[in-house]
Formats: C-alpha cells, sequence, structure tokens
C-alpha cells in the first residue's frame, strides 16, 4: 500500500498496523503526506512503480533545482538499468546515492520526496528488481 499521495512510500503487509499518524509514520522513515492511499495487489511490478515515481517528478519538475530536474531522470535510466542486469550492485549503489542527493538538495518537496516510493519498493520488494535482499541494501 502506498501512503501519502504518488510520492508517498510503500509500506508493506508487515507495517500494516501502524497508526496511520504522523510520529509513527516518521519513526519509520514513513510520510503521512496528503493522506491518500493506494493498495496495489500482489501483481504489482514495485520496480515499475519505483520507475514511475521518477518519471511522474521528471514530468512535473519545474527545473529550478538539479536534484529533481536530473535526478529524476538519472534515476529512470538506473532503475532500468537495474532491471535489465547490468551492474546491479553498481547501480543500486548509484540509486542510493541518487535519492539520498534528492532527499537533501532539492529546493521543495517534488525532488525531496520522490525518492520514498523508490526506496521503500527497492528495500521492501527487492524481488521486483530482480534483486536478493543482500543485494538491495548494498552500498
Amino acid at each position: 500500500m502506498q501512503v501519502g499521495g504518488p510520492l508517498g512510500a510503500y509500506v508493506p503487509e508487515s507495517q500494516w498496523d501502524v497508526p496511520l499518524d504522523y510520529e509513527a509514520y516518521a519513526a519509520l522513515g514513513l510520510v503521512v503526506g496528503h493522506g491518500g492511499i493506494v493498495v496495489h495487489d500482489d501483481t504489482a511490478n514495485m520496480a515499475k512503480l519505483a520507475r514511475y515515481a521518477m518519471e511522474f517528478c521528471a514530468l512535473e519538475s519545474c527545473g529550478k533545482c538539479t536534484p529533481c530536474r536530473i535526478g529524476s531522470t538519472r534515476g529512470m535510466e538506473t532503475i532500468d538499468r537495474i532491471a535489465s542486469a547490468k551492474d546491479k550492485e553498481q547501480q543500486v549503489h548509484l540509486l542510493r546515492d541518487l535519492c539520498d542527493t534528492m532527499v537533501h538538495g532539492s529546493l521543495c518537496a517534488m525532488g525531496g520526496m520522490t525518492p520514498y516510493p523508490v526506496l521503500s519498493a527497492l528495500n521492501h520488494y527487492p524481488a521486483d528488481f530482480g534483486l536478493q535482499p543482500a543485494e538491495a541494501t548494498a552500498s
């Protein structure tokens, strides 16, 4: 389930019992955001949804800051390389670094929140990226 709007994190089933409140979510690195909830069934491909978050940011970016404008485009490319099995470990490391830059360097919430769905998909659904759990957390 995705909580918080189009840039909210994906909440795995193991965390569905966490109270939907700001402090409880913040403690887990999640956001309540707009309070919207989208539920996907088990056929959803989380790597494709993570890529969609980057694509959404690339399309909606105002272009003022580099982390959002360029980072989202590079994020799509990096997720594509992970999916195509090219240097997976290096690409996962690159994606995590890119997300960190977007979170800490973007001027607004668009770029700063885009990594939430990307990282939560990578952390909780590594198989959808063609990764083993240990590969998904490699840095």
